[in-house]
């Protein structure tokens, strides 16, 4: 199937990645690799100059899809920042997904692009149940950004359920930590009955034997108490 590709679509491919190129840092690529934030081909350019750059384009769904298919971190990172989120499907979602090598990819994709994507928080519930520690982490921190006061009860209460049974898995990944410790403190700020909900699951996780329900009741501690002490 052909593509409608437009000047913009036309100039970000032919000019972007020598403009990112330009900012090449090796000693910044090398030590992202060495924290396992590893891309086929990555020029160390920081997220702040990514998203410059990329902002002189505008918004370009096209450019967007074009740019995420590339090999390179940097043009990965500027697919997020020139898309439309509202033309982001669940079905790209998924898509992109497939491409997650990283936390850096995760969190900038999610952050930047996925949270505000219409039906992002029913994309987010499938991922919590994925094998696939990445896309867990996907699914908590888009979880942690879609989740609102105003959202109805009975998806509140998914997200709280699939979490609470993640807790209990087998996980070794400090990222899905982080991710879980997010979502439940992004939940307890809801309403009052969800904050007491994940209160109580403070004290089932602290008194488990498994390691990780003991991090994150440890974690989720401290933040309810003094990040967000109960009005």
């Amino acid at each position: 199937k052909k593509e409608n590709i437009g000047l913009i679509e036309v100039m970000g491919l032919a000019i972007l990645p020598g403009r990112l190129k330009k900012e090449m840092n090796g000693a910044v690529a090398e030590a992202m690799q060495r924290r396992g934030l590893n891309y086929p081909l990555n020029y160390g350019v920081s997220v702040p100059t990514i998203r410059s750059i990329a902002g002189e384009y505008g918004t370009s769904h096209s450019l967007a899809m074009l740019l995420y298919r590339q090999q390179v971190r940097e043009l990965k990172l500027a697919a997020a920042f020139v898309d439309d989120p509202q033309q982001v499907t669940p079905d790209q979602m998924r898509l992109w997904a497939d491409g997650f090598a990283n936390t850096e990819l995760v969190e900038q994709v999610v952050y930047n692009l996925f949270r505000k994507a219409p039906g992002a928080e029913r994309v987010a519930l499938e991922w919590l149940d994925s094998p696939k520690p990445l896309l867990r982490y996907a699914g908590l921190l888009t979880a942690a950004s879609t989740v609102r006061p105003e959202m109805e009860q009975t998806m509140r209460q998914a997200f709280f359920d699939r979490i609470d049974q993640l807790v209990f898995r087998e996980i070794d990944s400090s990222a899905v930590l982080r991710g879980i410790v997010t979502a439940l403190r992004q939940l307890a700020r809801t309403g009052l009955s969800m904050r007491r909900m994940v209160e109580d699951r403070i004290a089932v996780y602290g008194a488990a034997a498994e390691s990780l329900p003991q991090q994150v009741a440890e974690e989720l501690r401290w933040q309810l108490e003094y990040l967000d002490p109960a009005g």
